[in-house]
């Protein structure tokens, strides 16, 4: 007995969802032969259209999803298909066409796409309210339809058109009390704020993350809770860029609040740099004990994450806790959190981890020479030794490493170290450090090691 529609289709979906895209190319071209009704048709054909896509062969998908159109839809002129099945799978067709032209930056292809499965569709499905799978995954559809329109307008650099799009769209769906086209509304919530600050309105991009946290800042769904931290984040960027420390320190406790005992980890990073941005506004504003009481709470809550993200987050919080103190002239605690970032970190298996761990070891010595030019003033003899031994260890530990953080930390070790021995009158020696930048990062095309090869030609030209 031949297999059905269903069957075929359902094993495709199935192969797509494990990655087996041979498989399930083979099962929607067996899905397409057995085809009967339009909507099938049109199903089977956009989901090969996919499995091109994945294949980056983008105007073999484009020409299957025009196939998959003409079964709901003959010719352009023709009526919008009565059965909800085929205008479900004609719209979702116009959908996935519309997002790969827009990957392709075809956007005015892409509104149009768009604009037409809106014309017909968008009062059918934002009036729709039957508990059915068909006008539900219709309404879903055509509220991404509408954001892919934002999206376009976006890429176009039509902001009030987008405006007027992200308007539309919360006006129609914000109502409808699905998890999905919330995120929609959500998303384009954020987006209208944005866009009130790019046409010059702050106040109103302020007002209007407020209205999203409001709205959605109880939301579980982690889709929307992104979105809540997003208009959060860019919130206390535009205090920070006003230097609004209060409002900055008020914002970021909102965050904590939130969501601190959130364990995910993209959730836990946003805390985490919420902590930090607080304590550096809390510094600014001269209240040092809370501020270094809140890098030991980063410290204590991820410092020993198996997340990279949040271990690079406690290794940075002991690089600020340093510095203050270096502010606070109290160098041995200084010296200390150099010392504790390394070990916890100089080994870490994430190369930006180990990289935070290479600063500190740089940062150690400029410390230790910042020391041992005050005690010159005494003694009348600047020992360099110390000092040395930091930027020599940086250079042993990850001289062999190939991450590009890691040969910028190598870098500018060797960098201090030539400028060190220079000053201490030992030019061979001075020189030989330069040379080994100019031979081991000279033809290196990132900026911040050209920048280091270029302040160590700058040296040796003065030797």
């Amino acid at each position: 007995m031949s297999s059905s529609f269903d069957e075929h289709f359902e094993r495709g979906r199935a192969a797509r969802s494990n990655r087996e895209h041979a498989a399930a190319r083979a099962a929607f071209e067996a899905a397409l032969s057995v085809a009967d009704a339009p909507h099938e048709r049109a199903l089977a054909l956009n989901e090969l259209a996919d499995s091109y896509y994945i294949d980056r062969q983008n105007e073999r998908a484009l020409d299957l999803m025009d196939q998959a159109i003409a079964a709901c839809l003959p010719h352009p002129d023709a009526e919008t298909p009565s059965d909800v099945r085929a205008a479900r799978a004609l719209a979702e067709v116009w959908h996935d066409k519309g997002t790969l032209l827009t990957v392709m930056s075809r956007n005015e292809e892409a509104l149009a796409v768009c604009d037409e499965s809106l014309r017909r569709f968008l009062n059918q499905a934002t009036a729709a309210t039957s508990p059915d799978d068909d006008p539900l995954i219709l309404r879903r559809v055509i509220a991404s339809t509408s954001s892919i329109r934002i999206s376009a307008f976006l890429s176009l650099e039509r902001p009030h058109d987008a405006f007027d799009a992200c308007e539309d769209l919360i006006r129609r769906f914000q109502d409808i009390e699905d998890t999905r086209i919330q995120r929609r509304v959500a998303l384009a919530m954020r987006r209208r704020a944005w866009l009130f600050g790019r046409l010059g309105r702050q106040d109103k991009e302020i007002a209007a993350y407020d209205e999203l946290v409001a709205r959605f800042g109880d939301s579980k769904n982690l889709d929307v809770v992104e979105t809540v931290l997003d208009a959060l984040d860019r919130k206390t960027r535009i205090y920070q860029e006003q230097e609004d420390h209060e409002m900055v320190i008020e914002i970021c406790d909102e965050i904590i609040r939130r969501y601190g005992a959130d364990p995910y980890w993209h959730i836990a990073d946003s805390v985490a740099r919420a902590i930090i941005r607080q304590a550096v506004a809390l510094g600014k504003r001269g209240d040092h004990g809370k501020e270094l009481a809140n890098y030991d709470r980063v410290v204590r809550l991820y410092g020993e994450s198996a997340e990279e993200l949040l271990r690079r987050h406690a290794a940075k919080a002991l690089m600020f806790k340093a510095v203050t103190l270096n502010d606070a002239d109290q160098s041995a605690a200084e010296i200390e959190c150099y010392d504790e970032v390394l070990r916890r970190y100089a080994a870490d298996t994430d190369a930006e981890v180990r990289a935070v761990a290479a600063d500190a070891l740089i940062h150690k010595g400029l410390s230790l020479g910042a020391i041992a030019e005050d005690a010159a003033e005494d003694t009348g003899e600047r020992e360099i030794e110390a000092e040395i031994a930091c930027y020599d260890e940086a250079v042993a530990r990850y001289g062999e490493d190939d991450s590009i953080h890691l040969k910028r930390a190598v870098a500018e070790a060797l960098l201090h170290k030539g400028e060190t021995l220079l000053e201490a009158g030992q030019v061979g020696a001075a020189a030989a450090c330069l040379d080994s930048i100019l031979a081991g990062y000279a033809s290196s095309e990132d900026k911040d090691l050209q920048d280091i090869v270029k302040d160590a030609r700058d040296l040796k030209a003065q030797l």
